[in-house]
């Protein structure tokens, strides 16, 4: 609803008392059909909202009903009079009535204002505690993104074939995990100041500040190193290296960025130990302890490898038995120390004399084979004819006596010679035999 202006609110009751004074002046015989008109006033009032001015002019309404009977110039002046003190009466009935209105409606909007205001704070309150709530519901779930992709790259970490992969994925993790970082891993002994501290006393480093730090003077850390850490890194209880991590902001690095970092450093140095275990327990597995060479099991292992590939890219590959000539003669002539040598200097001989990608291995006893990848019976033929001169024109000399190895070779190619492996196998051993009984030292591939 409009409210009436300043203006408004005092030009209406003038020209209501205006209006009514000028009627009363014209016929002041009938005031009494006009002295109601008065009511006018309240109503303006109850419209306007006004409450002060309103009892002036109640006042002045009340003195007014009761002097016009006795100015009226004619008539039965009591009859006027009660009838003035009637209408009066009516007026402030009706003044009564509106103020009574006007009360209840204020109190009610009254009412209102406060249950908007209560509501508007409760929802005051309730967006403050959503607000709260999101920024706790986004803290959260940062929380377990981080900690999820710490999972994720631990595992990840832990799956690594090679100790320098190991290496590779503990510094991604860390730069990953502390965005805007510098992340160093330093292999050896200690450089700096840092390290030392680390060294000396097998725990973490964590600078938060390094301007308020007392342990430290400021200058020995660098520009660009407000927060800082450092970290030992292990490897079978021995320190092998550290980890670094410094920001250019104070208290960048907390509590529980420097376990997570510990944690990652730990797993490291266990995967790293786990890959070396593992390899030295493959290589006990697969590796001669004598000669150094294969073993008769992984030589079955690879010949099965060459011939799934040869099968799928038509391509031939051979296999070379080898055996010493005479081995129990060094055995009983020089001492089984003479027969180590031997086969130590035949596996030499041998690994020396093929390619990267050929295999060779300890078949069992003075007993060798050889994997020729890619070859024909004819290359390997060669290849088993180069070792045997390079061994015979080997010297040795056992207890001051100048001797000579000689060895035999069988050849046998896949798959013309052998469809399967153990076929391959014996057709080469066959053909050794070939070669000892036709005076050995010599190769056979037919």
């Amino acid at each position: 609803m409009t409210r009436p202006n300043a203006f408004t609110k005092v030009a209406g009751p003038a020209a209501i008392v205006g209006a009514v004074g000028w009627t009363l002046w014209l016929w002041p015989a009938h005031f009494l059909w006009v002295y109601p008109a008065s009511g006018a006033l309240f109503l303006w009032f109850s419209w306007s909202g006004e409450r002060e001015i309103k009892y002036i002019f109640l006042f002045l309404v009340t003195v007014a009903g009761f002097l016009l009977p006795n100015l009226s110039p004619e008539g039965d002046s009591l009859y006027l009079m009660a009838g003035a003190i009637a209408e009066t009466l009516g007026l402030w009935l009706l003044f009564y009535a509106l103020s009574h209105f006007e009360t209840s409606r204020v109190a009610a909007r009254e009412r209102l204002y406060a249950q908007e205001a209560a509501a508007l704070e409760k929802v005051k309150n309730l967006e403050d505690e959503l607000a709260r709530y999101r920024l706790h519901l986004d803290s959260t779930l940062a929380r377990i993104r981080d900690k999820g992709a710490l999972a994720a790259a631990l595992h990840d970490m832990g799956s690594a074939s090679a100790p320098d992969e190991v290496r590779d994925r503990l510094e991604t993790l860390l730069r990953e995990y502390f965005p805007g970082a510098s992340v160093e891993l330093r292999t050896g002994a200690p450089r700096d100041f840092a390290d030392n501290w680390v060294a000396e006393r097998k725990i973490p480093l964590l600078v938060r500040n390094s301007d308020a730090d007392s342990r430290f003077n400021r200058s020995l850390f660098g520009p660009q190193e407000r927060s800082f850490m450092a970290l030992p890194l292990y490897l079978f209880g021995r320190l092998v290296g550290f980890v670094r991590a410094s920001a250019a902001a104070p208290d960048r690095f907390k509590s529980e960025d420097l376990r997570g970092a510990e944690l990652a450093c730990t797993l490291a140095g266990v995967s790293m130990e786990n890959i070396y275990l593992f390899d030295k327990v493959n290589e006990l597995a697969i590796k001669d302890g004598l000669t150094g060479l294969y073993t008769h099991r992984a030589f079955q292992d690879r010949v099965q490898e060459e011939v799934l590939r040869s099968a799928r890219t038509k391509v031939p590959f051979s296999i070379i038995m080898a055996d010493i000539d005479h081995f129990k003669s060094y055995n009983d002539n020089f001492g089984h120390q003479a027969g180590d040598t031997v086969l130590k200097a035949v596996a030499e001989v041998f690994a020396g004399g093929v390619r990267d990608i050929d295999f060779v291995s300890r078949y069992g006893g003075e007993e060798f084979a050889l994997v020729i990848t890619g070859s024909g019976k004819e290359q390997a033929s060669a290849v088993a004819e180069g070792l045997r001169r390079s061994l015979e024109a080997r010297a040795f000399n056992f207890g001051g006596r100048p001797s000579r190895v000689t060895a035999s070779f069988g050849v046998a190619e896949f798959p013309s010679e052998g469809a399967a492996a153990s076929q391959l196998v014996r057709a080469s051993d066959e053909r050794l035999y070939k070669a000892k009984e036709g005076g050995r030292n010599r190769v056979v591939f037919e």
